[in-house]
């Protein structure tokens, strides 16, 4: 079986664009849900960028360059990385509302998938390969991936290489693991422990010889659906392209499996959390954050737009996990039920007016799923806050890095 190789991000965009007429996704069905809207607006605060001068600060500040990636530490630190003509640029916004423009060396034109802030403020990046940012700026290759022998089960972390990393998470405690894929011949998707220089597989398993990738399999569909006691080693997870973003949380790993999220726990065993029980009933919202059924019935689309394919985050505080998908390219607006309403200047609302699209985000809480956002780049949590990442794009074909515009938001999250 052979996978999507990975492409760059802008040449994504433009061999995927074609495909987004074909693709039936029930969560466009539940973006274009009823005007009438619910009784919980969708309010956001530009925190970072969505401004016109390139001297000020916060919401005033003009980012030029395209996004990268984006993070948000414990103290809701943020971490915006854009590619600009030069190179590539951290953006660092500190809670007190001061940012700096950090330039990046020892890396250029990488896309991250997700990232994580570890607590010396160094940033790790699930970029094909993973990489790690100190705060100074400095860029270090940690593990390789986009090799063509990939072996999930070696344990050395020097020698370890994947075919493509897409997810990081730092634990509590200070654990490093990443999501990990092999798109080509025995496709699968996997987690790995990084612990200094070894490596230990923590969930996944390689395909045997002959072994069907249908979910008749039962290792396939417990990658979606665990049943009680599954351990997490014992699944194999075949759509690798959909797969591997992680967030992590005191119950335990949260794993992205395709049509699904699992909870990796303590045990080594797997809890269903967004399960494909029973996609049916899953209904359309009349707004946001208004529940269209429970998270275990639901089916994540696979991916078919340009950009980042998904993300994955806790907002440990609220005990709520937020994903997106990107089975559809949606552009956000500033009318109807699920308008951004907090674009206060007339450069925030062009930067929405002008928007590349996104994806469009879920939120699972107390079992119940419902949409929160749509439109964005990437999100990222802190323990009392979901952040979203947005930009827009020039009109013309012949355009510099630099013409791009990208800003982060704080959404408000109901009571």
């Amino acid at each position: 079986m052979r996978g999507f190789s990975s492409l760059p991000r802008r040449r994504r965009r433009a061999v995927l664009g074609g495909g987004l007429a074909l693709a039936a996704i029930a969560g466009f069905g539940v973006y274009n849900a009823a005007v009438g809207g619910g009784d919980q607006p969708l309010n956001v605060d530009f925190v970072l960028g969505g401004g016109d001068d390139i001297f000020g600060k916060g919401g005033t500040l003009a980012i030029q360059g395209s996004y990268e990636g984006l993070a948000a530490a414990s103290d809701n630190t943020l971490y915006l990385f854009t590619q600009e003509n030069d190179g590539m640029a951290m953006w660092r916004r500190k809670p007190s509302g001061a940012v700096k423009r950090i330039p990046i060396s020892g890396m250029d034109t990488v896309t991250a998938q997700q990232a994580a802030v570890a607590r010396d403020g160094s940033v790790y990046l699930a970029a094909d390969d993973l990489w790690k940012v100190s705060a100074a700026g400095k860029a270090t290759k940690v593990i390789n991936g986009r090799c063509k022998s990939p072996d999930p089960r070696v344990t050395v972390a020097g020698k370890f290489c994947a075919g493509q990393i897409t997810g990081v998470a730092l634990a509590d405690d200070g654990s490093l693991y990443i999501g990990d894929q092999v798109n080509r011949d025995d496709v699968a998707s996997y987690v790995h422990k990084v612990d200094g220089d070894s490596i230990e597989l923590v969930a996944g398993r390689p395909p045997k010889d002959g072994e069907t990738y249908k979910p008749s399999n039962p290792a396939v569909k417990n990658g979606i659906n665990p049943s009680p006691d599954t351990k997490a080693k014992d699944v194999l997870v075949t759509d690798s392209f959909n797969s591997g973003w992680l967030a992590s949380g005191k119950d335990g790993l949260y794993w992205r499996t395709g049509r699904g999220i699992v909870r990796i726990n303590g045990d080594g065993t797997l809890s269903p959390v967004v399960s494909a029980a029973a996609p049916k009933k899953i209904t359309e919202a009349n707004g946001p954050f208004e529940s269209v059924g429970r998270a275990a019935d639901a089916t994540i689309p696979r991916h078919a737009s340009g950009g980042t394919r998904g993300d994955l985050t806790l907002v440990p505080g609220r005990d709520e996990l937020y994903f997106s998908d990107a089975g559809s390219s949606l552009k956000p607006s500033l009318d109807g039920a699920y308008g951004w309403r907090g674009a206060s200047s007339a450069p925030q609302k062009k930067l929405i007016e002008e928007s590349s699209g996104g994806k469009l985000v879920h939120r699972v809480a107390d079992g119940e799923l419902s949409p929160a956002i749509a439109g964005v780049q990437a999100i990222a949590g802190s323990p009392d806050a979901l952040y979203a990442a947005v930009e827009a794009e020039p009109a013309h074909e012949d355009r510099s890095p630099e013409e791009w515009t990208t800003a982060v938001v704080r959404v408000e999250l109901p009571d």
